[in-house]
């Protein structure tokens, strides 16, 4: 695989400069990493390995489907047994036409059916949403398949939100977009109260290490550092779209349980990790890195390798997909 030079290093993991002020860690490799290490330094308590996919932001321009390819096979390379994605599977299903969503559907499961061979859980993005935006969608709101309706249909899930088994560990799956009742084409990062109630009595009844994955960020810092944050009457304001609204909240549930140890997302398209009373959040950057696009405010294509082990720890490392955008 190839290795991270000091620009791409830089733009991955900037963050990392505010490590002192914000306790932040930064789990990353340097740049001279070899793809070999996470398998070399296999321990006889390994539970599972997977990675973390958000962000492919599937579109049939910019050649996403061949950098998505290189990444899945960069990731299995790694020896990985599943792969989580974390939303925001295709390019734009919110605001955009039916034919361009049904095109980049069609991509996104050609390019996995013939490239992807571990099981995938899926997560979904506000990006994932079908025609919520109204006046640029073309739809009306009566389509069977608008609103979740449509990506639930593509991933085959039953729920938006749910939790399942593997290898030891409990997986809890988010669903971090609801409608903002005041703008069409809004949306604000929260669980609603159906949500909230099912995730007090999972985190109750589980009894295993836990590792959850949201869209949108439950805590991070990322905002902050893009300059997506504005100072008003000496109190920084950040849009309800780009951080959970209710993270203290679910943080507080979090600890409550002491299972969870690990929280993934995305969204941002920046790396950022820090871990408050014995919950690690991450985010893992994306895909995509800056949309398939040179973009020096956003990530390089990315992806989080994760070593759950038997004894409840883990090791979370980013790994660069291989893929150069031109």
């Amino acid at each position: 695989m190839p290795t991270l030079d000091r620009r791409s290093f830089t733009a991955i993991s900037g963050i990392a400069a505010f490590g002192g002020a914000f306790g932040v860690a930064i789990g990353i490799k340097p740049p001279t990493a070899s793809a070999a290490e996470p398998q070399a330094a296999v321990a006889n308590n390994r539970a599972l390995l997977f990675a973390h996919f958000t962000d492919i932001h599937m579109t049939t321009e910019h050649n996403a489907a061949q950098g998505t390819a290189r990444a899945l096979a960069t990731a299995q390379g790694e020896g990985i047994s599943m792969i989580l994605t974390g939303g925001d599977l295709v390019m734009d299903s919110f605001a955009t036409k039916r034919a361009t969503v049904d095109a980049e559907w069609a991509l996104f499961h050609k390019t996995f059916d013939e490239h992807c061979k571990v099981p995938v859980e899926h997560c979904l993005g506000n990006h994932d949403v079908f025609g919520w935006c109204k006046a640029k969608s073309g739809l009306d709101g009566s389509e069977p398949d608008y609103g979740y309706a449509r990506a639930m249909a593509e991933t085959k899930l039953a729920s938006r939100w749910r939790s399942f088994d593997r290898n030891g560990w409990h997986f809890i799956v988010l669903s971090s977009v609801e409608h903002d009742p005041k703008d069409e084409c809004g949306y604000l990062a929260q669980i609603n109260p159906e949500q909230r109630a099912w995730l007090e009595k999972d985190l109750a009844a589980n009894t295993l290490p836990t590792v959850v994955v949201s869209h949108i960020p439950i805590v991070t810092i990322t905002p902050s550092i893009r300059g997506e944050s504005s100072v008003k009457n000496q109190q920084t304001i950040i849009s309800g779209g780009l951080v959970h609204l209710d993270a203290a909240d679910i943080h507080k549930m979090f600890r409550k349980s002491g299972r969870v140890k690990l929280v993934l997302s995305g969204h941002t398209h920046l790396v950022d990790r820090c871990t408050a009373d014995g919950v690690t959040y991450a985010c893992s950057g994306a895909i995509c890195g800056g949309w398939w696009k040179k973009n020096a405010t956003y990530c390089d294509p990315c992806y989080a390798l994760i070593d759950l082990k038997t004894d409840g720890s883990f090791e979370y490392q980013l790994r660069p997909t291989g893929w150069t955008i031109a």
